[in-house]
């Protein structure tokens, strides 16, 4: 196995404490044990499920991945695609291709890449414990303390440490309740998210679908106040196949669910609005798994004003369970924490730097989030003139023959998505930094931070960089 390149190390230890071993969980944990750290996670549930679902790794998270020496895996589990296929949801048939140019991805100095979520999990948890990050799977955590800070477990024992990480999700997020002092709004939606797949082995027999487990497209079916997406993952000789769609009816059973799978046939799909691959892959896989997807009102703040609680992951900026961004802002989120947290030389900065990683990282991530649902708008467009000016986008982008007109539709349907791309977190926490990072640095460890004088020290430094 590959190890961790060379890479700064902390220059204080500092304790840690992990909220749900979820991808942000066990990729801060792994990384920040890996600066030095002392790691511990809790977690509620046993750490066995893996989902068979598709994670894309645009640019931006892959870059992140390989600077964490992640590329060995990737080459063995994930699958690098450059362009997405637009199909009509209900015959199939090609709307547009979408292309990653090659120039593109090379300036960028990294793939658009899809990898199961269940591999990325097993990758991290597998980097985690060899680093020595102590998990403790079945362990709840009832609450936590805020002063002095503290994970308190369901049999009551308080675990003490210099920072907690909420990262247990977007959904009944206990981190998320003592950092805001109050339950955010979860409103429930009619949209459904399904999740299956399909082993190559079964498709052989049917000419179409083994034609698609050498695909090596992103399939991305338009239709009809749905979408689905699909792709072959040769690492698990199975293709995966996600549906978002509004369904009618009580949705609360499928709230927050990951892991029970459920009978196709259960559901009114509606299946005969799926064009006929669809229908026989939903055929062939008999079960999947069904998510309620839930409207999540964004934090107002990530971090508890002087305490040592942060907010990272879906707990900080839930996301649609299909955003093609959801995960490459959890793997942001970490990797600008763990620069940030290397600087420091005293464990009284924490509260400084925590500030200055809401401040990277709020704006973005409500950018990120807005793009998802506009794209999950766009995707499932009802028939009429918004839906045809879309398709018009898009084959345009494959048929034109006038380049600067096939980057214009390109830019107009894409632009907003690829400037996601060139992204790098550890660059903007530098240059925060190179700006504010001296305060901290030369500021007496036994001055509260929040002060009027720490204050006003960085904000004259914020005027004098205006």
């Amino acid at each position: 196995m590959a190890e961790f390149p060379a890479h700064r190390k902390a220059l204080v230890s500092a304790r840690l404490s992990i909220v749900g071993a979820n991808i942000t969980g066990l990729a801060a944990a792994c990384i920040l044990q890996r600066s030095g750290h002392k790691v511990i996670v809790f977690e509620q549930g046993d750490g066995k499920f893996k989902s068979s679902g598709i994670i894309p790794s645009p640019p931006n998270m892959t870059r992140v991945l390989k600077r964490w020496g992640l590329q060995p895996y990737l080459e063995k589990c994930a699958v690098a695609v450059d362009q997405f296929r637009f199909l009509e949801g209900d015959t199939g048939a090609t709307i547009g291709i979408l292309k990653l140019f090659e120039e593109l991805l090379e300036d960028l100095m990294a793939d658009f890449m899809l990898i199961q979520h269940g591999d990325l999990l097993s990758i991290l948890q597998d980097l985690a414990i060899r680093e020595g990050v102590d998990i403790r799977y079945n362990t709840p955590v009832a609450k936590l303390q805020r002063v002095p800070v503290a994970c308190i477990l369901e049999d009551g024992e308080y675990i003490y440490s210099d920072l907690v990480i909420g990262a247990d999700g977007p959904i009944r997020s206990i981190a998320r309740d003592a950092v805001l002092l109050r339950q955010i709004e979860e409103t429930p939606t009619q949209q459904m998210y399904f999740n299956c797949s399909i082993p190559f082995a079964d498709m052989q027999s049917d000419p179409d679908l083994k034609d698609m487990c050498e695909q090596i497209d992103w399939n991305l079916w338009l239709g009809e106040d749905f979408v689905a997406y699909g792709a072959s993952i040769p690492s698990q000789q199975a293709y995966s196949l996600s549906i978002t769609r509004t369904m009618e009816g009580d949705l609360e059973d499928f709230r927050g669910n990951w892991t029970k799978s459920y009978p196709v046939d259960g559901f009114d799909l509606r299946l005969e609005q799926f064009e006929p691959r669809i229908q026989k892959l939903l055929k062939l896989a008999g079960s999947f798994i069904p998510t309620s997807c839930v409207h999540v009102e964004e934090p107002e703040n990530l971090i508890c004003d002087l305490d040592k609680v942060i907010l990272m992951g879906q707990s900080a900026h839930p996301a649609p369970p299909d955003g093609m961004h959801s995960t490459a802002m959890c793997i942001e989120d970490v990797d600008a924490l763990d620069y940030l947290l290397t600087r420091i030389k005293h464990v009284d900065e924490i509260p400084r730097v925590l500030s200055a990683h809401e401040e990277l990282r709020m704006e973005r991530c409500t950018n990120a989030r807005d793009w998802e649902w506009r794209k999950l708008r766009m995707f499932t467009l009802l028939p009429g003139p918004e839906r045809d000016m879309r398709d018009a986008k898009l084959r345009s982008i494959t048929e034109s023959e006038d380049m600067e007109e096939k980057e214009y539709a390109f830019n107009d349907i894409w632009g907003e998505e690829v400037d996601f791309y060139a992204y790098d977190p550890v660059e903007q926490a530098d240059n925060w930094w190179s700006m504010y990072g001296s305060v901290i640095a030369r500021t007496p460890t036994e001055m509260v931070y929040g002060s009027p004088a720490v204050d006003l020290q960085l904000s004259a430094l914020s005027l004098e960089s205006d």
